[in-house]
């Protein structure tokens, strides 16, 4: 592996972009390759066999690319298929979002009552509840999920009326049973930071599992001397498996840094 290689990031949509923006914000330095798999999109409705199968081609597509780490920026891919895609990507290393949220829920809670809100799919593996269990098992943790949630994301819609009103009614659960940590379980979600925190209130903290993740992340690249030192503009690239013009369009609405061009794969 190269300390100038790309550090490569996937998601079945335009989610994962909230991910792109905490790894530029934190190491800004490195070089980014980010996969859209939006032929594919939602990955939350798909059975674990086709979930497999779709971050596999990804996995196998960055790889090729010579990426001297894999981000995947889905929670429902890292609740289903991270063993996989860590055994066919070594040495190369695999960071998921569930671990990493799991681990900064368990160092934010206080009264030991943790929510998270996720695709269905994810809160149906009871991914989070399993992985923030293993931290300390005298947390409860209350697991619901949204497939409404990521499609008004995904589709650009950012009326504040109508997401305060979907997320006002999904969270009331969770709401209900006193918690005071919520996990954004999926990286759509933090494009709805501002909304959820309006929702559930100051009392309850809204946590970002890519801030532990972008961490972890750091901790190796600085241990394993790949940190880009290169003194040259680094470079971000983007892949959509859909249609180029409606990438470009939502990135605008969510990238920082937005990207001019998107590159079209087939796989």
């Amino acid at each position: 592996m190269d300390s100038r290689s790309s550090i490569g990031i996937f998601d079945s949509g335009i989610g994962g972009l909230a991910v792109v923006n905490t790894i530029s914000r934190v190491l800004e330095q490195e070089n980014l390759m980010y996969v859209a798999d939006s032929k594919n999109f939602p990955y939350g409705t798909k059975t674990k066999n086709q979930i497999a199968q779709f971050s596999e081609r990804i996995t196998r597509l960055l790889l090729k690319k010579d990426v001297k780490a894999i981000i995947v920026a889905c929670n429902t891919v890292s609740s289903i298929a991270m063993p996989l895609l860590k055994e066919i990507s070594y040495p190369v290393p695999v960071f998921g979002m569930i671990q990493s949220g799991a681990i900064l829920a368990v160092k934010t809670t206080k009264n030991k009552k943790i929510g998270v809100i996720s695709t269905p799919l994810t809160a149906a593996s009871h991914a989070y509840k399993k992985e923030i269990r293993k931290l300390d098992d005298s947390i409860e943790v209350f697991e619901i999920g949204s497939q409404r949630m990521v499609n008004l994301v995904e589709n650009g819609n950012k009326t504040r009326e109508r997401a305060y009103e979907l997320v006002k009614g999904k969270l009331q659960s969770v709401i209900s049973a006193k918690i005071d940590t919520l996990v954004l379980g999926c990286t759509h979600f933090p494009f709805l930071d501002k909304v959820v925190k309006n929702v559930v209130g100051k009392d309850v903290k809204v946590v970002d599992p890519a801030d532990e993740l972008v961490l972890k992340l750091g901790e190796f690249l600085k241990l394993n001397n790949l940190i880009n030192k290169s003194l040259g503009i680094n470079t971000r690239k983007f892949f959509t498996t859909g249609r180029k013009e409606e990438f470009l369009i939502k990135a605008k609405l969510f990238l920082d840094d937005f990207p001019k061009e998107v590159h079209k794969l087939d796989v």
